[in-house]
C-alpha cells in the first residue's frame, strides 16, 4: 500500500518519532498518578472546628477515620449539629486541596512544561 503524502512531502503514515514519545509520557504519568491516588489513604487530614470542641480527621481517599467532639457539646444537639456540619465541610475542601496538590507535582515532575 502506497504511503500518503502531504502537501510538503512528508509522509502522512505511520507514527512519528514525537507522537511515540509524547504517548510514552502519557502512560508514565497515568502510572504515576495511578500510584498517587493508591497513596491517598495514608495521607491524613484534620480539621478542628469550635474551638476544637469537635475535630475531624479523614484521608485523602475521602474516608473520614475518626472524631472526637467535646463531652458539653451533647447537651446542645442544634449546636453540635453545626459544628459537625461546619467540619465535614472543612475536611472535604482540606481533603480535595491536598489531592489537587498531590497530583499537580506528578504532572510538574513528568511533565517539561507543567501543564
Amino acid at each position: 500500500m502506497k504511503k500518503l503524502k502531504s502537501f510538503g512531502g512528508k509522509s502522512l503514515g505511520g507514527k512519528t518519532k514525537q507522537l511515540e514519545q509524547l504517548q510514552k509520557l502519557q502512560e508514565e504519568v497515568q502510572k504515576k498518578i495511578q500510584e498517587v491516588e493508591a497513596n491517598f489513604s495514608n495521607v491524613e487530614v484534620e480539621v478542628s472546628v469550635g474551638g476544637g470542641a469537635v475535630r475531624i480527621v479523614g484521608s485523602a481517599d475521602r474516608k473520614v477515620k475518626d472524631i472526637e467532639i467535646d463531652e458539653d457539646l451533647f447537651e446542645d444537639k442544634e449546636m453540635l449539629k453545626d459544628l459537625l456540619i461546619a467540619g465535614f465541610d472543612e475536611l472535604m475542601e482540606k481533603i480535595e486541596q491536598k489531592r489537587e496538590e498531590e497530583l499537580s507535582k506528578v504532572t510538574q515532575e513528568m511533565l517539561p512544561f507543567g501543564i
